[in-house]
């Protein structure tokens, strides 16, 4: 039985979530372990349906770099050029003397220009600091990667139209043609001109088709009597005597701790109700006579569930099970 906790992953329905944005160029987002997928199946799975791939580190880059030749963008700040252009990978600069000391490191064919239109995290908002870059940059004939930002609140169409046009004024101080670059959960919705979408949640399912399940298995039954406790801190006493079913993932492996007593797992095609303090290692279940010891148990299928239990996004549901223990199953 120890074998039979599995992350599933529906290759099938990542690439019908790629296919809706077949117009565009992607750049797909595999940060954090692919948003807690699995960074190989999920570059296997894609690579015939996008151009590039995007990152947090350069260590993931590195990483990335062993399972694919197609372009790499690290989207976070990196000062280690040398080891970029060893490993052909692209990264963005907001300010003058990152760009002379890319250049200065012969990295002038990885670079890509990021502008802060409203989310205040990278890019640079200052005209003057961009009329200086574009001063450089036809100086060393330079042809950028792209100019990019990011959407801060895609579900607010006035905020992200006033970030968009600002986006569109900074970027005008930039001479030299180049792509643009968006991102941003729901910037797709919009009919704004860009040549490539930066797409993260929207190709792992939580707005499509879900590409991650996690399955466990009824390990242990025991028999519990009315008012007596189930687990650690006495979380929940037994309303009336029956039994109560032990499932092998615990925090561990993702469930959050804080989800005790709050929330359902389907067993059979049935719901059951977690009961208890999850445990590092595993959670109990209120079980009736038609479930038996080793009976499948779907763990998580919906991380918007889970999400809306914790009042959370679905990313954090998602990249919580980078750790879980069990067999990674493919579906393709």
């Amino acid at each position: 039985m120890d074998s039979l906790n599995k992350k599933i992953i529906n290759i099938k329905n990542l690439r019908k979530n790629l296919e809706k944005f077949s117009d565009k160029k992607i750049c797909l987002m595999v940060k954090a372990n692919a948003y807690g997928h699995g960074l190989k199946e999920i570059v296997y799975g894609s690579a015939d349906l996008v151009q590039a791939y995007g990152v947090a580190t350069l260590e993931e880059g590195i990483t990335l770099r062993t399972l694919t030749k197609k372009r790499i963008i690290i989207f976070s700040k990196v000062t280690d050029y040398a080891t970029c252009k060893e490993n052909n990978l692209e990264f963005f600069f907001d300010n003058e003397i990152e760009l002379l000391q890319a250049i200065e490191n012969d990295c002038k064919k990885l670079l890509h220009l990021a502008i802060n239109s409203g989310m205040n995290r990278y890019g640079t908002k200052s005209e003057i600091v961009l009329k200086n870059i574009n001063k450089i940059l036809k100086e060393n004939k330079i042809k950028l990667k792209s100019i990019y930002t990011h959407f801060s609140m895609c579900e607010n169409k006035k905020v992200t139209k006033s970030q968009y046009e600002k986006f569109l004024t900074l970027m005008s101080n930039i001479t030299i043609p180049t792509e643009i670059c968006l991102g941003g959960s729901g910037i797709y919705d919009y009919e704004f001109d860009y040549d490539m979408l930066r797409l993260g949640i929207a190709a792992y399912g939580c707005e499509g088709e879900r590409v991650m399940e996690i399955t466990s298995f009824i390990s242990n039954i025991i028999y519990v009597k009315k008012g007596e406790y189930v687990g650690y801190g006495k979380k929940y006493k037994m309303k009336k005597s029956g039994f109560v079913g032990v499932v092998p993932v615990g925090y561990f492996d993702g469930l959050c701790r804080s989800l005790a007593n709050n929330f359902y797992v389907k067993i059979n095609g049935k719901n059951y109700k977690s009961v208890g303090n999850i445990c590092m290692d595993c959670f109990f279940v209120l079980l009736d006579d038609s479930v038996k010891l080793g009976d499948e148990v779907i763990v998580m299928d919906d991380a918007e569930y889970y999400a809306k239990k914790l009042k959370t996004i679905s990313y954090e549901i998602l990249t919580n099970f980078s750790n879980f223990r069990g067999k990674i199953e493919i579906l393709q």
